[in-house]
């Protein structure tokens, strides 16, 4: 009994140092940074690019500067200068490309749990700040510090605004700071000038509560818009280019996909989260009896800052709104900074079961762990980055007849086989295009009007569909993938297909 009472004290004494003290909270942040970031490098070079991702690797390959601005007017990508600038200077640095292209995505997720680490730590208990963190390592957003695309760099730069914003009074240059965080936000996104309203009614909020105008917010608010209208020009003429068949539309069951897309969930779950999200909220903003009380003693949020927290919570049902209202594009990437306000409100409403607080950061924790070992148990060789199996395949069964072409069929497909094929079968490759075909048998054309805007910066072999048959009635298709409208079309029109392998994709030999 003795001897079950000592252990008992110790544990006690454990579990409230844990909670307690002022070193545990910085030592596992630290902790879980110094992880995240030798993993993600290590992960980054030995993952290939993927068609968004080689967008970035061939526009961000332009020089002088100007040659890319060139491309980025004309809408070769829908990425902003100041993001291609920011990858510029990581291709500076001699390493890998696949890692120097991918830095300020992983630069964007440390700057996402610097963010939400230092917004959880100012008000909460004091294993909240980790908490945090361990609850963004463990979502789905994780994968995206290993995309060669500016979305990661968005949430950084908007979680480090929430952080200026809360400490605005407390220091002379958080306004500053505001402004740049908030104005590169802007600049990695075109959409994200949204998210200054995010921070404008949180501020409305602040003012109705302190009954205090703070001009030096507003002004670091409109500062930050300005990217949006210097880029205005660019946005508007991509939208010329592709918005009247965009590939990705809004409609409202957007909102249900792009939460369960946020949090890795089922859309049945998902709908319950939402509205469970949303009464509680309602409740806390609202005051209604019956809902979430902040005893003085106890350790809270203000009012504008869960104003803030929901503001970015529900920041996608928003952009979807007005993404349908201007008759624009949406795809749920696009809301990424909603895992700001989800990992945020799942603190806030954990905040009463503080006893629990210390097991519930262990048990992330192991979680954690069980991910990065996960990651490397799974790390791919080195040398596999550069010989893709499915294109040394392909080689092997198209040697029967070399002087024929070879078509991949998905645009999306083709970029990734011109840059990863081997030598033998590069000069082979060729895409085709036909707007009219592509939008009657899948619904768009974005990717292959893409491809050919690329093309004329990038050699790329890619041909009208109709000149190409004229000129050559055999030649092989690498059917399937995303947005493949070409093997559609060769069945409608009776064309000969011979099946001469469907090892992870269809290889036909194909003949009028």
């Amino acid at each position: 009994m003795i001897e079950d009472s000592k252990s008992t004290a110790l544990s006690s004494t454990f579990w409230s140092r844990l909670t307690t003290s002022p070193f545990s909270s910085p030592t596992l942040f630290l902790l879980i940074l110094v992880c995240e970031l030798g993993t993600l490098l290590l992960r980054a070079s030995r993952r290939r690019f993927w068609f968004d991702e080689l967008f970035t690797f061939h526009v961000s390959g332009l020089h002088p500067f100007s040659s890319l601005m060139q491309a980025l007017k004309v809408g070769v990508d829908g990425m902003p200068p100041a993001y291609y600038a920011m990858v510029e200077l990581a291709r500076l640095i001699p390493v890998d490309p696949h890692t120097a292209l991918r830095l300020p995505s992983i630069c964007g997720y440390m700057l996402t749990l610097l963010g939400v680490y230092w917004f959880a730590e100012k008000s909460l208990p004091v294993l909240a700040g980790p908490t945090a963190v361990l609850l963004v390592s463990l979502s789905p957003f994780r994968d995206y510090a290993l995309e060669a695309r500016s979305y990661s760099l968005l949430v950084g730069f908007l979680a480090i605004a929430a952080v200026c914003w809360q400490r605005v009074d407390s220091k002379r240059f958080m306004a500053l700071m505001l402004a740049v965080s908030l104005g590169l936000a802007v600049s990695c996104h075109h959409l994200a000038v949204v998210t200054i309203s995010v921070f404008g009614v949180a501020e409305l909020s602040w003012t109705a509560v302190n009954r205090r105008f703070r001009w030096k917010v507003w002004i670091a608010c409109i500062t930050a818009s300005l990217p949006f209208f210097l880029d205005l020009p660019i946005l508007l003429n991509f939208r010329k280019t592709f918005g009247k068949n965009f590939w990705a539309k809004p409609s409202l069951s957007s909102v249900v996909h792009s939460y369960s897309f946020y949090l890795g969930l089922d859309l049945k779950v998902t709908v319950v989260f939402i509205l469970f999200f949303a009464i509680l909220f309602a409740m806390l903003l609202l005051q209604i009896p019956g809902g979430p009380k902040r005893p003085r003693s106890d350790a809270a949020w203000s009012l504008p800052e869960s104003v803030l927290v929901g503001g970015f919570l529900f920041y996608p049902a928003l952009l979807i709104m007005l993404t349908m209202l201007a008759h624009s594009g949406y795809t749920a990437r696009y809301g990424w900074p909603a895992i700001i306000g989800a990992t945020l409100a799942a603190l806030y409403f954990l905040r009463p079961a503080r006893p629990l607080s210390s097991y519930l950061v262990v048990a992330l924790l192991v979680a954690f762990v069980i991910q990065l070992g996960g990651d490397f148990a799974t790390l791919p060789r080195r040398d596999s980055i550069i010989v893709d199996e499915r294109w040394a395949h392909l080689a092997s069964v198209t040697t029967a007849e070399p002087q024929l072409p070879i078509v991949i069929a998905s645009g999306i497909t083709f970029l990734e086989a011109d840059k990863y094929s081997p030598p033998e079968l590069h000069d082979r490759l060729v895409e085709l295009v036909d707007e009219q075909t592509a939008i009657r048998m899948v619904g768009t054309d974005s990717i292959d009007k893409g491809n050919l805007q690329l093309a004329s910066y990038v050699p790329l072999r890619i041909e009208n569909r109709a000149q190409f048959e004229a000129a050559h009635p055999k030649f092989y298709v690498y059917s399937g993938g995303n947005r493949d409208w070409l093997t559609h079309y060769l069945l409608e029109n009776k064309y000969n297909l011979k099946l001469i392998s469907d090892v992870g994709s269809s290889i036909y030999l194909v003949e009028r």
